[in-house]
């Protein structure tokens, strides 16, 4: 499907300048060759931010290892002097990965419209408890959850024929509220440190995790093609569930009823949280097995996959979720009644990408980069190719991008502090990469230096 960029363009360029606002400048990238009044803000000093201004992408950014949120940054009177400065007399757009109540608050008070959901409509359906009772009424698979409270009474638990559960409490980040229970000594353990506390508890099923991509614009709830996560590797996540990566050719694997079971609870979600009030991007993740499909959980808001995925869709002329997300935010009459597919079927795209977590309990400092751009390797070493802040489509099997934070930078645990993207599917199954992409992954780290402070 051709895309009328220029069609749409009219709609967001001359009078609604958008700041996209983000501690790391990577998760910004997508929009700004699409966008012209398009301003990155960010507070982590990096390589990509000498790379955008050299592409002249306006860029602020604040240098502050300390600042981590993009409400923090907001409250800043350097970037609320400069959104005020550039926006000159037009509405200045900010938009942020999630919502909270300082960002919106600080939107209020200097009078920018802000390109998001209610950040009480977030909470909610973020919520993976109150999301249980979501899934019971649109009728969707997941996993027999319910709802228990941790105590010795109301929660007994039959470990008989190998039974297996999991735990979830309602808030988390990158599988770290998420635990898997073997038996019942996993259980007390559990027990013992959130007693009283209210979760979901579900029962375990052995299958593949997937994440989907949606978007909800005026008259229509557009969905992607189902991605691999890459899940329970510990050498990128410290968390059993938590997420280091995401393989976009894996899910071909996938059998027609399963894909179209996916497509199905998107759309019944999608439905019914426009009901609710509900605009633009949000994401989902499954479980996949050979009997059956379980939906987990939502993400409403925009998913930290976005960048990459945003230039896959640009790059296979599909219309950008994100760029419509912004569009229905300033003017749902600019996406309605657009021939946009629902479902695009037949669109593959052939990209991976491998996120680089501190998988320590403690915070780290890089001491040692590796400067951001495309790699290969030669003679067993990685050898730099090109300066660029993005995947590229003409990328070769043999090259590869690396995202790297800069030298000095303090990381949190199970923050993001790298990430390698490619341009086919790295896994060779569920739990292992292909040979070539182990030894990529590997030269990277070891390049790499790190030191727990």
């Amino acid at each position: 499907m051709t895309v009328d960029y220029k069609k749409l363009k009219n709609a967001i360029l001359e009078d609604n300048p958008i700041f996209f606002v983000t501690p790391n400048p990577v998760y910004a990238i997508g929009l700004e060759r699409i966008i012209k009044n398009y301003f990155i803000i960010c507070s982590q000093k990096s390589d990509i931010v000498r790379y955008l201004k050299k592409e002249k992408i306006a860029v602020l950014c604040l240098n502050d290892n300390k600042i981590k949120n993009a409400g923090k940054i907001l409250t800043n009177g350097k970037v609320v002097k400069y959104v005020k400065n550039k926006s000159k007399n037009k509405k200045a757009n900010v938009i942020t990965f999630k919502p909270s109540p300082i960002i919106q608050q600080i939107c209020k008070k200097n009078n920018f419209k802000y390109l998001g959901n209610d950040w009480k409509l977030n909470r909610g359906l973020e919520d993976k408890i109150k999301f249980v009772e979501v899934t019971k009424k649109v009728k969707v698979s997941n996993a027999d959850s319910r709802i228990i409270r941790l105590n010795k009474e109301g929660c007994l638990l039959d470990f008989s024929g190998n039974k297996k559960f999991v735990i979830q409490f309602p808030r988390g980040f990158s599988g770290n509220s998420t635990f898997f229970i073997k038996n019942k000594n996993d259980f007390d353990k559990i027990l013992k440190k959130y007693e009283n506390r209210k979760a979901k508890l579900s029962k375990y099923f052995k299958g593949e995790t997937y994440t989907i991509n949606a978007c909800v614009i005026e008259d229509k709830i557009l969905i992607g093609k189902p991605i691999f996560q890459i899940t329970g590797l510990s050498l990128y996540n410290r968390n059993n569930f938590g997420t280091c990566g995401n393989d976009y050719v894996y899910p071909r694997k996938l059998k027609k009823e399963q894909r179209e079971k996916i497509f199905d609870y998107t759309k019944k979600i999608g439905d019914y949280i426009k009901k609710l009030g509900y605009k633009g991007i949000f994401g989902l993740d499954l479980v996949v097995s050979d009997k059956r499909v379980d939906l987990i959980e939502i993400n409403p808001r925009i998913i930290g996959s976005m960048p990459l995925f945003t230039k896959l869709q640009i790059q296979n002329d599909q219309p950008p979720f994100l760029f419509l997300s912004i569009l229905e935010f300033i003017s749902s009459a600019n996406v309605k009644n657009n021939n946009f597919k629902e479902w695009d079927k037949e669109n593959n795209f052939n990209a991976s990408q491998l996120i680089l977590r501190n998988v320590k309990s403690k915070p780290i400092k890089i001491i040692k980069n590796l400067k951001s751009g495309i790699y290969e390797i030669k003679k067993n070493k990685l050898v730099f190719k090109k300066e660029t802040y993005g995947a590229e489509k003409k990328m070769k099997e043999n090259e590869f991008l690396v995202q790297c934070s800069a030298k000095g930078h303090i990381v949190s645990p199970n923050i993001e502090y790298a990430n390698i993207q490619v341009g086919y599917g790295i896994m060779e199954n569920e739990k292992e990469f292909r040979d070539y992409f182990k030894k990529i992954a590997k030269l990277v780290m070891e390049n790499i230096k790190i030191q727990q402070i």
